[in-house]
């Protein structure tokens, strides 16, 4: 469980609102990286914008009490049946399969990039 900084008993509501929009940006980002219908561009930005060291991604992270290689972690694993979901499953297996597919294929691209890179050298 994620103790999120927005459910901490006597945060000012400013700091609550602020956890809760970031948040809902990295909820965002999840959803476009794991979009059956998103564009491959779309998609495979959201993944490295997830994946990628250095980005915004693990500062808002760590803003809203959450350590962001636990959730890169858990978008990549298959899911545990035995976990308690909420009722409103945004984040199916089929989600989790497409993320870790776009994953694999940034992963690829940021390969041959950096294969790209090291011959020009």
């Amino acid at each position: 469980m994620i103790d999120f900084i927005s459910t901490h008993p006597g945060a000012d509501p400013q700091t609550v609102a602020g956890a809760r929009l970031l948040a809902a940006v990295i909820a965002q980002a999840i959803d476009d990286a794991s979009n059956k219908h998103a564009p491959a561009g779309e998609a495979l930005a959201a993944v490295n914008w997830i994946f990628s060291k250095g980005t915004p991604f693990e500062k808002y992270a760590n803003l809203i009490g959450a350590n962001p290689q636990a959730i890169r972690d858990a978008l990549l694993r298959s899911a545990d049946p035995h976990e308690v979901k909420p009722k409103a499953e945004r984040f199916d297996e089929s989600r989790r399969r497409k993320l870790r597919e776009n994953y694999g294929h940034w992963l690829k691209r940021r390969e041959l990039l950096e294969k790209l890179v090291r011959t020009e050298r």
